[in-house]
């Protein structure tokens, strides 16, 4: 992605209001889901002055958020999913991203009970990588398989035994870094996930898989506004170094988390924000579209997905993947409205 220089001028980064309300929770307690760079999206070309987190100045008011008990577990989960997936692990990993797009679908496999013949695969697979694990513990790519099969089966704790492993062969790469890390959150040691997630920034501090999984874990451990403190300080260091496009997904990130609190209105301006400044990044309708879906408003939601379709690359790896989540929303959209004219 070509960089498009801006102004100068930093955005102030305005921390986020949080209602004291009880909003609606992340609903994946098993993943990190985010939304970050691309490289076939456009950076913004319009309209710099736009503030980071901006005040409320666009036609979208507030919106109250639905109680939790309206919004579906499975459709909840589903858009955490596509967030994850509109960026993460993409254009510098081989097998890898089938371990990561394990990661996140290990909890929704734990959910569904698995055909007789998939088990019998798994488990198969499973034998041959262990065989191949005891005529030589170094095979990398034996590591890799195991751990794709571990996360399949949702076998977290025993995935992040040959993560640990793959760390000690390859120190360097920061995959599985940040996969063990993922691996703790899931497990729900999140003091572990949240220590490592911090070393992790330590060393890179704008790595965005990094800070979105900060984030997830500093909310689960419900640290409120603290979390969007810590984007502030990653804004700053963009900003300081001249990093454009990690200061834009840093906002995107900021929505996200507003939205996995609940918080839609704030999260929608900010959405519309972003669009505004770069029109031809898909990620913000698509965010925009999933929160419509949830809010029940099929029309806003629709036009916002037609937004998304126009602008998605198609070689977008996941872009089948999304349309699927898509059209799931759609129908939410459709069922909550069916709901809402019965109960008139």
């Amino acid at each position: 992605m070509t960089a498009s220089p801006l102004s100068n001028h930093h955005h102030q980064f305005k921390t986020p209001k949080l209602s004291s309300q009880n909003h609606f929770r992340n609903p994946i307690t098993n993943s990190s889901s985010s939304i970050f760079h691309h490289p076939k999206l456009k950076q913004p070309v319009k309209n710099p002055h736009i503030s980071s987190i901006p005040n409320s100045k666009h036609p979208i008011l507030a919106c109250p958020s639905p109680p939790q008990k309206t919004i579906p577990k499975f459709f909840v989960e589903k858009f955490a999913t596509v967030l994850f997936w509109s960026l993460v692990f993409t254009g510098n990993l081989n097998t890898r991203p089938v371990i990561a797009h394990q990661v996140q679908e290990s909890e929704i496999l734990e959910d569904k009970s698995d055909s007789h013949s998939e088990k019998i695969d798994y488990s198969e697979e499973e034998i041959m990588c262990m065989k191949l694990l005891q005529q030589n513990p170094k095979n990398i790519d034996a590591l890799k398989m195991v751990v794709n099969v571990k996360m399949k089966k949702g076998k977290t704790s025993e995935a992040v035994e040959y993560v640990e492993k793959l760390m000690e062969l390859q120190h360097n790469e920061m995959e599985w870094r940040l996969l063990q890390a993922l691996c703790y959150e899931m497990m729900g040691d999140l003091n572990k996930a949240k220590s490592l997630f911090k070393s992790i920034l330590k060393q890179k501090p704008l790595l965005l898989r990094a800070l979105h999984g900060l984030a997830m874990v500093m909310h689960k451990n419900k640290e409120g506004s603290a979390v969007f403190d810590m984007l502030e300080r990653a804004s700053e260091v963009a900003h300081r170094d001249k990093r454009v496009k990690e200061e834009r997904n840093i906002r995107i990130l900021v929505a996200q988390m507003l939205i996995i609190k609940g918080n839609f209105a704030e999260a929608l301006e900010r959405l519309q924000d972003l669009i505004e400044e770069n029109r031809r990044d898909f990620r913000p309708y698509l965010c925009q579209g999933m929160v419509y879906s949830l809010l029940g408003k099929g029309k806003e939601a629709r036009e916002s997905f037609e937004m998304y379709r126009s602008l998605v690359p198609e070689e977008f790896p996941q872009r089948g993947f999304l349309d699927d989540v898509v059209s799931s929303a759609k129908m939410e959209s459709r069922k909550q409205h069916e709901r809402s004219f019965k109960a008139n």
